[in-house]
Formats: structure tokens, C-alpha cells, sequence
């Protein structure tokens, strides 16, 4: 077994904080503006496919595991018309093995594609840590089984896209790739861990 996968949730958490404050240094050559705030909540599905095949959200196979869930944003700082902040949020994965998950880490957005002055096109993308409370049946567990790894705590990524009127841009829908990774063994001794396509509203304020 090793080093990484006895490494603590705790320290785990640890390295993520070290991290966003790393990004925050970044962040503040940025223009420290009023800290803009989101909530959200989102349900979709696992997926048997890699990150690059769950992309296309209508050509990958999907699990019978359906995935609830809702986060918060936090944005204090901006570079023109891009958003730099933190993200937080919390998730059930049911069907067989229910368990659940919570994820934080670093965001940015940007904010500035409009069609017809009528439709805003929002893309993002959070980069942070992942932590389950069991490996859900399917391709998570098969990836941990073939690599003899630990999925619970994985890498982060959630790239977006998001949608809203020019009129009311607190209001938002938005389609994301849930994605938990050990990076090429950096975590858990796992390459990939596992996908979801997921549907959400988001409010800003």
C-alpha cells in the first residue's frame, strides 16, 4: 500500500487549504472587487466512460446511479471579466451502494459572452479535492479493483458551462462533468475514478 493512500482525510483537507490560499495570492493581483456569492443544486447521473467520453453528454453510456446535489460559491476577486473565488458543496450518489460525497476547491468564470444581447453563455472550471464516504458500484469501483487503489479522497475537476438571459443574469442553468481522478496515481493509486453529467440551477447574489 502506499504512502498516499494512508495519508489522513485530515491532511488531505490540510494540502487543499494550503492550495486555495496559494490561488488567493494569485487571485489578489486581480481587482479585489464586492465578493459576488452563488448557491446551486444540480441531479444527473454517473457514467461508464472516461472524462474525455463523458463529455458528450448524449453519446456516453449511463449507470443507474443518479447523483443529488447542492454547493456555494464564493467570488472576491476579478480580472476583467473573470471571476476568481472558491467552491464548496456536498452530494448523494444512490442506487446500490447510496453514499455521499463533499468537494471544495478553486473556481473561475468568465463572464463576458452575450448572443444577441438576449443569451449569456457562462464557461467555468473548479479544480480541488473529492472525498466519499464509500466507492459507488460500477466503473469507480472496477477502476479502484483494477489499479488495487482508494478512491474515497481523488482530485476534483468540474468544467461548465452555464446559461442565462442578459436580463436576469442571477439566474442561471448550467450543465457540468463531475469528475473525481487520482491523477495519473498521485491519489489513491488511482488513475481515473469517476464521471457524472449533471444538470443544475444557480443563483447569484
Amino acid at each position: 500500500m502506499s504512502f498516499l493512500r494512508r495519508i489522513p482525510l485530515g491532511l488531505l483537507s490540510g494540502a487543499l487549504i494550503v492550495q486555495i490560499a496559494a490561488a488567493s495570492a494569485v487571485f489578489a493581483q486581480g481587482t479585489e472587487t464586492d465578493p459576488d456569492h452563488s448557491v446551486f443544486v444540480f441531479g444527473g447521473a454517473m457514467v461508464n466512460g472516461d472524462m474525455a467520453e463523458s463529455a458528450n453528454p448524449f453519446g456516453v453510456g449511463y449507470e443507474d446511479h443518479p447523483v443529488f446535489g447542492l454547493g456555494y460559491q464564493f467570488f472576491p476577486y476579478s480580472i476583467g471579466s473573470v471571476k476568481l473565488g472558491l467552491e464548496a458543496g456536498l452530494a448523494g450518489r444512490f442506487g446500490g451502494n447510496a453514499n455521499a460525497e463533499i468537494w471544495g476547491g478553486v473556481v473561475g468564470r468568465y463572464d463576458a459572452i452575450e448572443i444577441a444581447n438576449t443569451l449569456r453563455i457562462i464557461p467555468s472550471f473548479t479544480f480541488g479535492l473529492s472525498h466519499v464516504t464509500e466507492t459507488m458500484e460500477g466503473r469507480e469501483r472496477k477502476n479502484e479493483e483494477e489499479r488495487d487503489g482508494d478512491a474515497s479522497t481523488l482530485f476534483y475537476l468540474g468544467p461548465e458551462l452555464s446559461f442565462s438571459s442578459v436580463s436576469r443574469p442571477d439566474l442561471e442553468v448550467f450543465w457540468r462533468l463531475h469528475h473525481r481522478s487520482g491523477a495519473w496515481g498521485t491519489l489513491g493509486d488511482m488513475h481515473g475514478g469517476s464521471n457524472a453529467n449533471v444538470i443544475g440551477v444557480r443563483y447569484n447574489f
